[in-house]
């Protein structure tokens, strides 16, 4: 039952000097590197340089948004028309069709060059969270991923809410410097708004044990061509950074929600809420990045950045 998974402001250089832009801290080329060795690894830094700082995060964390923050359903407006997989045991993915409802509808297919690459979800009007490797190689000599496109909704050959691209891509310095999977999270602001329509993922964490919690995994896997398809099991093993289920999944799955459904009035996250982004995959357990207070706060801060 298991698997592995296949700001807008310029940015300025000076030689030496690290420059404030757009309200960002922007390393110089120069010493990007250095720079890298130096941050937390749970540190948001873009393609462009720049890094989201505490400073940053902490004028940009509201005071209520301590452990979580509940999704959106959206108001839906329909326009017309990676890795070697590994399942052990019974396939017990289920295809999801039509994907106009909601969650389906704020999970995204991330394309590159024209074709599948990995799953992204919506967390705000114009932004979503992936897996760091589908936006970066990772490690100090990794590149950038270019080239790629968002379909939220995606259902075999339809888009049925369009196609948007990067205006800002970030992920978080662990995978960017040490290719670690402990750290291995990306989030991107979108050119679009399309999560107005869609509806977007709550997220929450808590330093307590996830292990026995329900999980969900739902994304677009490599063999099947831009369908949308989900798996459910529960949190086998819990570690400070990384959660472990037996959800069925397939490369082009990296970046999926692992989340559940909580009643309402749950603490932090009710509803649609995510506690990780699947990103490895092996017997036994699949395997996810963890949220925590770091991680949460510094995507929070790219969510409230203009």
């Amino acid at each position: 039952m298991k698997s592995v998974s296949l700001f807008r402001g310029a940015s300025v250089a000076l030689a030496g000097v690290s420059c404030v832009v757009g309200g960002l801290m922007t390393a110089p080329a120069a010493t990007a590197g250095a720079e890298a060795a130096r941050l937390a690894p749970e540190t948001l830094v873009s393609s462009t340089g720049k890094v989201l700082t505490a400073q940053d995060i902490s004028s940009r964390l509201p005071a209520a948004m301590t452990h979580g923050f509940s999704g959106s359903r959206g108001v839906a407006r329909a326009k017309a028309g990676g890795a070697a997989s590994i399942i052990i045991g019974t396939d017990d993915r289920v295809r999801v069709t039509p994907t106009t409802s909601y969650p389906a509808r704020a999970t995204v297919l991330i394309n590159r060059n024209g074709s599948l690459h990995c799953t992204g979800w919506m967390v705000s009007r114009d932004t979503l969270v992936t897996a760091g490797h589908c936006v970066h190689t990772g490690g100090t000599a990794g590149t950038w991923y270019t080239n790629l496109t968002f379909r939220p909704g995606s259902d075999g050959n339809t888009a049925p809410y369009g196609t948007c691209l990067s205006r800002g891509t970030w992920a978080f310095n662990g995978w960017l410097n040490s290719a670690d999977s402990r750290y291995d999270g990306a989030i991107i602001k979108l050119n679009c708004t399309v999560g107005d329509t869609v509806g977007w993922y709550g997220m929450w964490w808590q330093t307590a044990s996830l292990t026995g919690l329900s999980t969900t995994v739902r994304g677009y896997p490599g063999d099947k061509p831009s369908q949308q398809w989900l798996s459910r099991d529960f949190v086998r093993s819990t570690e400070a950074e990384r959660i472990y289920y037996q959800n069925d999944t397939v490369g082009g799955m990296s970046g999926s929600p692992v989340y559940q459904v909580r009643p309402a009035g749950s603490a932090f996250c009710a509803g649609t809420c995510s506690m990780g982004i699947h990103t490895n995959g092996a017997s036994p357990n699949n395997s996810g990045m963890r949220l925590t207070q770091a991680k949460f706060n510094s995507i929070v801060g790219i969510i409230n950045t203009p």
